[in-house]
């Protein structure tokens, strides 16, 4: 019998890769990891594809630091490069077979606008090919702004928002996309504009 997650009805799945190992030293590449709107999933797995159950952790459970989600790019013991993500209660280590540095900046960036409305900045390496490369990135990027603000781009801000809560009918508050828990009811929803 295959594993599986069943969605709740006010849920849906944004991001999802098999291949994912999570756990100590026998743990293997063979269970699937899920994000959806409201929570992160691991599907556990055996060797030959038989269920071991999932692990289910609410999104609204992850820190946020700066408008920033605790979801990061860590290494392993082996130095193999893993998806860290922080909890309130505890921090949990993703490690994905194939796709690199590349596939966990595309977990950080979905988880973080999921929690908090707003994609995350591409994380670099600081360890550059060519000492000085980071001042000039950031220099280019400073020219590029005030090109963009010269010919009227402007980056988005964000809107305070004050909403009812779908659950309960509770107002709730925060930023226009952002991912939020009613402090009455528990339940999360993203507030529209």
């Amino acid at each position: 019998m295959a594993a599986k997650y069943n969605l709740q009805p006010n849920e849906v799945v944004l991001l999802k890769d098999e291949h994912v190992m999570h756990g100590g030293f026998w743990s293997s590449y063979t269970d699937e990891l899920i994000l959806t709107n409201l929570n992160l999933v691991l599907v556990k797995k055996g060797m030959f594809g038989n269920s071991k159950g999932n692990l289910t952790f609410p999104l609204n459970q992850i820190k946020v630091y700066g408008q920033q989600a605790q979801a990061v790019i860590g290494k392993a013991a082996n130095d193999t490069k893993v998806l860290e993500v922080y909890f309130v209660n505890g921090e949990e280590k993703f490690a994905f077979q194939s796709g690199g540095k590349k596939k966990l900046n595309d977990w950080i960036g979905k988880i973080n606008q999921v929690v908090t409305g707003v994609e995350a900045p591409v994380h670099q390496d600081t360890g550059m090919a060519i000492p000085g490369a980071a001042m000039v990135a950031d220099v280019v990027n400073d020219t590029l702004g005030v090109f963009r603000s010269a010919f009227g781009s402007k980056a988005k801000v964000p809107v305070k928002v004050t909403r009812k809560c779908n659950g309960c009918g509770a107002p709730v508050s925060g930023s226009t996309g952002q991912m939020i828990a009613c402090e009455y009811c528990g339940s999360s929803q993203q507030l529209r504009g």
